[in-house]
């Protein structure tokens, strides 16, 4: 199943984990360079501010919901139980599914410990899969340098986690350049797949709070929820806006 759902006047690709592995199966096959974002709420509000950014967005091939929080209005604790996808977790779904070829993923990050908690992620998703390299990068960088030096790899995957923005115009503006099958963007929300690999502190296990631990600090149950409420809020106040102004249009 492949579907959309309009968030603040945005598409928003809606499609099942199965759908989803079989188009990464799909796209690995090919020749062109497919680019999937998963989104996150400050990506959104940055669209919804900004035209370059929701210009950004329609250049992927695929736009998916990076957390739930922007699933608040579309009841998606109902839509993961359907095996939707809801959350940039379905990333490792799809490399557990990965069709056993000797693929290889190249990471770049925003820091040395993001790079080593991302190759560890994805060789436990997929044991099979080869790290073909990774880069540490910030702005000051020569960007054809690290174009380069991702294409001397030739990866299968390239696996981008940068700043919210930033992500967006550093794959969009190099695309053409780049020497890979799939870029998929988790920064902004990869903080939910780093967080599923944190280890449990020592004094938490000595205590026997190894079950809060994990639902609190772990999954961020508590901040999800706020989350999703301050950008239900958000949604709201931005259809009540739209309401308004076509309202005044009718009247004029």
């Amino acid at each position: 199943m492949q579907a959309s759902v309009k968030i603040m006047d945005i598409d928003v690709d809606m499609l099942t984990n199965d759908v989803f592995i079989k188009k990464i199966n799909e796209y690995l096959s090919e020749e062109k360079l497919q680019v999937i974002l998963f989104a996150s709420t400050e990506l959104l509000d940055k669209a919804v501010a900004e035209d370059e950014y929701r210009k950004l967005i329609e250049m992927a091939e695929l736009f998916l919901p990076g957390e739930e929080a922007l699933l608040s209005a579309h009841h998606a604790d109902v839509l993961e139980a359907g095996d939707m996808v809801v959350s940039c977790k379905s990333f490792g779904l799809v490399l557990e599914k990965l069709k056993k070829e000797n693929r290889s993923i190249y990471i770049v990050s925003k820091s040395d410990r993001d790079v080593e908690v991302l190759k560890g992620y994805c060789k436990r998703m997929q044991p099979e899969l080869r790290i073909a390299g990774f880069y540490t990068y910030n702005e000051e960088m020569d960007d054809g340098a690290i174009v380069n030096e991702i294409n001397n790899h030739i990866p299968d995957i390239l696996l981008v986690d940068l700043e919210t923005g930033v992500q967006e115009k550093w794959i969009m503006e190099h695309v053409s350049l780049l020497n890979a099958k799939i870029c998929i963007a988790i920064g902004g929300v990869a903080g939910l797949i780093l967080a599923q690999e944190k280890k449990t502190p020592v004094w938490v296990k000595k205590l026997h709070l190894e079950k809060i631990y994990h639902k609190l600090v772990r999954e961020q149950t508590v901040k999800k929820g706020f989350k999703a409420r301050i950008f239900r809020k958000k949604v709201v106040q931005y259809n009540n806006q739209i309401e308004e102004q076509i309202q005044k249009e009718d009247e004029n």
